[in-house]
């Protein structure tokens, strides 16, 4: 039961130390949201991270699944994953997803392959589709973060989850799915996004009040 803090390089030095205050257990990097995307840069913020004792995710988001441009982002993947204790990359990024999948491998790291929703939760025949898709394609952990319009598309998400083998990740995002944050542990989702300052996707509960929340619904 991990809780994950998103961070851009903005304050980049100030945000870690907060999140190190506050708790968190994995930093982040949104590379995509980067100023400086120079992989050198990369590789020394996550050297920073490490030295606090965090663990670390490397993900430069495609603007496809609500990310920005990047244009050298298959070279970042190459000189930052081997640093990186998990890289994110989407599923629907196929032209890419072989080489990062083997870099990752190679490194002895652990690769998340994700799947963004920002519309609508998918009927369960296609989030199966894209799971065993994901896990076809070597995924150490699957990510499906899609947008819940009701509280029957947050039971429903949660509970397609459940049924899946390996290591998993489900948020439903939106005001409706402000609750799978915490709850998706009991289903057996690993990670959990939150944030400092300002959020990054939709539902995303602040890093002190998701510290809380953890401690009171699963500390014996």
């Amino acid at each position: 039961m991990l809780i994950a803090v998103p961070l851009s390089d903005k304050n980049f030095e100030e945000s870690l130390r907060l999140c190190k205050e506050k708790g968190a257990d994995l930093i982040e990097l949104r590379v995509d949201l980067f100023e400086n995307k120079d992989p050198s840069f990369v590789v020394e913020c996550l050297q920073k991270v490490k030295a606090l004792g965090l663990g670390t995710i490397l993900t430069v988001r495609s603007e496809k699944e609500g990310g920005s441009k990047v244009e050298n982002r298959i070279e970042i993947f190459r000189k930052a994953s081997p640093y990186s204790d998990y890289t994110d990359i989407e599923l629907s990024s196929e032209d890419l997803l072989s080489e990062v999948r083997d870099i990752v491998k190679a490194s002895g790291k652990r690769l998340i392959i994700s799947y963004h929703n920002f519309e609508l939760t998918p009927p369960n025949w296609i989030l199966r589709e894209i799971y065993r898709s994901a896990k076809r394609w070597g995924a150490d952990l699957v990510k499906i973060a899609s947008m819940a319009r009701s509280y029957e598309d947050v039971a429903r998400l949660l509970c397609f989850g459940k049924e899946e083998e390996g290591e998993k990740i489900l948020i439903a995002m939106g005001e409706y799915g402000k609750a799978s944050r915490v709850l998706g542990f009991i289903f057996g989702s690993f990670i959990s996004y939150s944030y400092i300052g300002s959020a990054v996707a939709p539902g995303q509960i602040e890093l002190e009040e998701m510290i809380r929340l953890r401690a009171f619904f699963f500390s014996p």
